[in-house]
C-alpha cells in the first residue's frame, strides 16, 4: 500500500473515472430539468438593450477613472469612478443578463 492505496493502480483508476463520468451525466440532466423550468422575468430584447447599455457605461466610467487618474483630479472623483464601473453589472445581473460566452444553441 502506497499512501492508503494499493499498488494495483488499474482497478482504483477505473472506478475513479466511472464515478466521475456518472457525476457528470447526473447533474447535466438535472440542470436540464431546471434551466427548462426557468421563465425569465425581461424579454430577451429588454435583456440586450440593458446589457449594451451597461457596458456602455462601464466602458465610459472605466475611461473615466483613467483619465482621473493620469490628470490632478481629486482623489474623491477617481475613487467615484471607480465605484461606478462596477455598478452597471450589478444593474445588468438585477435585469437577469448574463454573459454566455460562445453557446450554440439547438
Amino acid at each position: 500500500m502506497v499512501n492508503g492505496h494499493s499498488q494495483s493502480g488499474s482497478h482504483d483508476e477505473s472506478n475513479d473515472e466511472i464515478q466521475s463520468n456518472e457525476t457528470v451525466g447526473h447533474e447535466d440532466s438535472e440542470t436540464l430539468d431546471i434551466e427548462a423550468d426557468f421563465v425569465p422575468t425581461f424579454s430577451p430584447r429588454t435583456r440586450t438593450i440593458v446589457y449594451v447599455a451597461c457596458m456602455v457605461m462601464g466602458i465610459v466610467s472605466y475611461v473615466l477613472t483613467v483619465t482621473t487618474s493620469a490628470i490632478d483630479a481629486p482623489v474623491w472623483l477617481t475613487v467615484a469612478c471607480a465605484t461606478c464601473t462596477a455598478v452597471p453589472g450589478y444593474i445588468a445581473a438585477a435585469f437577469g443578463v448574463h454573459y454566455d460566452g460562445i453557446s450554440i444553441r439547438k
